[in-house]
């Protein structure tokens, strides 16, 4: 009995340890998200971080409140503790949400030196200021 007490208080040491410094000391979900426009159903409801490995590991969940299948593109900024960019820009990458799914979508750091990130996101249908923004309706990719 002790030992499995000292155990559950190992593993509450360990996980207080292992909380995902990004997203839970840089705050909410809206300072590590960029919209690129206005996305009317797509959101990022859940993120979590966590660094494992050595290397920085994100898990974030876009729900489509439409009924109807939606385009999401996405990619990341890793930073360094001083908020420097740490690897070079990412090419967008394509996901399909279907009509009032979650998706959760894992990711994992290209490098040891990022300790923080940015998620940026755009969504070709439900942009409306992609004029403003620069960002084309058609993916930057092919």
């Amino acid at each position: 009995m002790k030992r499995m007490a000292a155990i559950l208080v190992f593993g509450v040491a360990c996980l207080s340890v292992c909380l995902p410094a990004s997203a839970a000391e840089g705050g909410s979900i809206a300072s590590k998200v960029e919209e690129l426009g206005k996305m009317d159903y797509l959101r990022v409801t859940d993120m979590r971080a966590v660094r494992r490995d050595n290397l920085l590991r994100v898990q974030f969940t876009v729900t489509n409140s439409s009924p109807g299948n939606e385009r999401l593109h996405y990619r990341f900024r890793w930073l360094d503790a001083d908020g420097f960019t740490v690897w070079e820009e990412e090419p967008w990458k394509p996901e399909i949400i279907y009509g009032k799914q979650n998706k959760v979508i894992n990711v994992v750091a290209p490098t040891f030196k990022a300790a923080d990130f940015k998620l940026e996101l755009q969504s070709p249908h439900n942009s409306t200021s992609s004029e403003r923004t620069g960002v084309a309706d058609n993916p930057p990719y092919r």
